[in-house]
Order: structure tokens, then sequence, then C-alpha cells
């Protein structure tokens, strides 16, 4: 399965889901759970960056920062995050 295909399956089971809540529950149900999801996800995000973070103090404080592969994998993971709106696109204060 292409990860298009995947991200469809995904779209479409969360709105038969979505549906499914409604159909039962009412709009304050589907309500509910479309909050649960946008907290879920501004948790992921948070925990996600704190975890970078993390991870670049600790190359920092080892000097692995300095290794080019470090450097290249950590950017690997980095722009995969931000493929996946996971991790924010950094600004040039941040430099």
């Amino acid at each position: 399965m292409t990860e298009e295909n995947e991200k469809n399956s995904l779209e479409k089971l969360n709105k038969a889901f979505l549906d499914f809540t409604e159909s039962v529950f009412g709009e304050s149900g589907r309500e509910f759970i479309e909050k649960t999801q946008t907290q879920v996800n501004e948790f992921n995000v948070a925990a996600i960056k704190a975890f970078v973070e993390f991870g670049d103090q600790i190359l920092e404080n080892t000097q692995l920062g300095e290794n080019e592969m470090v450097q290249k994998s950590s950017n690997t993971v980095k722009d995969l995050l931000r493929q996946y709106n996971l991790l924010e696109e950094e600004s040039e204060e941040d430099f």
C-alpha cells in the first residue's frame, strides 16, 4: 500500500468513525471526538518538539552535533517530522 493510499484509507476510516459517533451520540458526540482529536494532535506535536529539543541538547552537550553523519541523520528525521506537520518549520529567529 502506497503512502498516499494509506493516508486516504486513514482519512476515510476517521470520517466513518466521526459519522458513526454522530449517528449514535448526535452532534455533541461528533464535536467531542473532533475536540479530542485536536487535543491529541497538539499533545503529540508538543511531545515530539520536546523530544527533538532534548535530542539537540544531548548532541550539543556530547559534541556529537559536529559529526557530519549525525547532522545528516538529525536533519533527515526533522525533515520527516515537518512533512507530517509534527514539527514546526524553524524560523530565522531560531538560528
